[in-house]
């Protein structure tokens, strides 16, 4: 942090894309925005050769976990945590679901990252909710589950807890306004400060869009609709009146929205935040 800022950088890699000369340009974004915190969705993972994210992150200094480190492997792919200091603790926590979701169980990740100060032990989650249009009851049970688990598990006396990743929801469904304090859900209330709209920023924040050749086919088969775009992926940041730590966004922008001689790092956009440590 040799500018008293911490960078966090989200991306869903979608598992089995085509062409796996994504993962370069995945990795030339980590090396150009030098994130403390990473979480990856959909990490293709056998549980026995290297995953797709061990050549991402090859040689750059940095720890991680996957999710089959933390459970059988009982799908093709999983999320990631990385940071590039000590992950002192780490859970996998099952979401809860219908009887139509149970087919494709949903988890929460998170780690315990010990930074430097003034941070100090951080909470970090990349949660995983169900991603059909139609399935917003239970993102909605989801969202109010990740609550909980961040309620349980943060210190309210220190740095505020960090969510990062692809929850799957536009910012108008209700499990995402429930998490940025816009509505109660299941009888309760909570704030995470949406760093994409605390950056200021005008634009939607799209980070999937049909003019992106990998998400042409994936909306023609679960909408039908022309020029679908919507913006899924998130970071959100425990709000200040109930984590006493000092953090504040500075910049927000989505990252990896463009090709590179013809391909696509993934179906989804990155996004990627700096956060200020002092007030100024």
């Amino acid at each position: 942090m040799p500018d008293d800022k911490l960078r966090i950088f989200t991306l869903n890699l979608n598992n089995q894309r085509p062409d796996p000369r994504g993962d370069q340009l995945v990795r030339d974004a980590v090396i150009e925005l030098q994130p403390d915190l990473i979480s990856f969705q959909e990490v293709d993972w056998n549980g026995e050769d290297p995953h797709q994210a061990t050549a991402i992150l090859e040689g750059l200094d940095y720890q991680s976990i996957h999710q089959f480190d933390l459970q059988r492997p009982d799908r093709p792919y999983g999320t990631l945590i990385a940071s590039r200091w000590p992950i002192s603790r780490s859970d996998l926590v099952k979401l809860p679901s219908t009887e139509r979701g149970k087919a494709f169980p949903r988890a929460i990740q998170a780690a315990e990252i010990e930074a430097p100060e003034p941070i100090g032990s951080l909470l970090f989650i990349n949660p995983k909710p169900h991603y059909e249009p139609h399935m917003e009851l239970e993102r909605e049970m989801q969202a109010v589950a990740l609550a909980d688990y961040i309620e349980r598990n943060a210190n309210p006396d220190g740095f505020p807890p960090i969510v990062a990743g692809d929850l799957d929801a536009t910012p108008e469904a209700s499990s995402i306004r429930f998490l940025t304090g816009l509505q109660s859900l299941h009888g309760r209330s909570t704030h995470f400060v949406d760093a994409w709209k605390a950056a200021d920023n005008e634009g939607p924040g799209y980070t999937w869009a049909c003019e992106n050749a990998l998400v042409k086919q994936v909306a023609e088969r679960i909408v039908r609709e022309k020029g679908h775009r919507r913006r899924l992926d998130y970071i959100l940041v425990g709000a200040p009146l109930l984590y006493s730590g000092y953090a504040r966004v500075e910049t927000c922008r989505v990252v990896l929205d463009q090709p590179r001689d013809g391909v696509w790092a993934s179906g989804h956009f990155g996004v990627f935040a700096e956060l200020a440590l002092y007030a100024h």
